[in-house]
């Protein structure tokens, strides 16, 4: 809490500067203005004061990527199904498996996405990711603080995207930090699929998050969302919605899917 309200202050004081008005000679008085607001404002955390100068520079999402439905699954047969029904965005989770296993399993996975046109992110193991060449890889706040500075410029070297997940103002600095390709916030709403010690954020942290953010970096957001309230939180300014149960516990789940898509279709009509 308290490196958030120091994150806070620096964006606020920030903003303030960049909204002075200059009275007489010499610098005006620092404006007080309102909740930070401006993605200039927010500053960045990093672990030296040379990365913050020359962090890595990761790739841009291209068009529609993360910028639809985003399902985390936990087996390559849910990838298979979810990219055939037209998915254009899946993240595979795969959680306590051997090196070569998920090894194998990233490659299966990156196999069917690549016959259904789709993009396929990978939860944390960024080194199967990039030997399989796929599209992007997604990490939380612990496992982004366990990869070196050689690794994420490793990393960033390769071409693969990379999405980071948020919960706190000081997180998000640490992300933006990074310049990734694309940043989460999380839990939008109460869940059950992950104890994350996060209480929900609400649509209002979503519309914030989304003003902080730079132009034109896809914003996920994921986290107790079913499709009833979907549509609350991409008009709150997300552009993705990674969803877990919805699509997993759903008693049909190509009907979920289509249900899912169809948000997105509706507003590119």
């Amino acid at each position: 809490m308290l490196l958030d309200a120091v994150v806070l202050a620096k964006a606020y004081v920030t903003q303030g500067i960049g909204a002075a008005v200059r009275l007489g000679s010499g610098p005006g008085p620092v404006a007080h203005t309102r909740w930070p607001d401006e993605a200039a404002a927010m500053p960045w955390l990093t672990r030296t004061a040379s990365q913050g100068v020359a962090a890595p520079a990761f790739a841009r999402c291209e068009g529609a990527a993360a910028r639809g439905l985003l399902p985390v699954l936990d087996s390559v047969p849910l990838v298979a199904r979810v990219v055939a029904r037209g998915v254009k965005d899946v993240q595979l989770r795969l959680k306590d498996r051997p090196d070569e296993e998920v090894l194998a399993l990233v490659g299966e996975a990156q196999k069917h996405c690549v016959v259904h046109g789709a993009r396929l992110w990978v939860n944390d193991h960024w080194r199967a990711a990039v030997a399989h060449g796929v599209y992007g890889v997604h990490v939380g706040q612990e496992d982004l603080a366990a990869m070196s500075v050689d690794d994420l410029a490793a990393l960033a070297a390769s071409g693969t995207r990379l999405g980071i997940s948020t919960h706190t103002y000081a997180e998000l600095a640490v992300a933006l930090g990074v310049r990734p390709s694309y940043i989460s916030l999380g839990p939008v709403y109460p869940t059950s699929s992950k104890v994350v010690g996060f209480e929900p954020q609400g649509t209002e942290v979503v519309r914030r998050w989304r003003a902080l953010l730079p132009a034109g970096m896809p914003f996920v957001a994921i986290g107790g969302i079913t499709h009833e309230r979907a549509s609350r939180v991409l008009e709150a300014g997300a552009d993705g919605i990674a969803v877990i149960g919805a699509i997993t516990k759903a008693e049909d789940i190509d009907c979920a899917l289509d249900e899912w898509l169809a948000l997105w279709k509706a507003s590119s009509d």
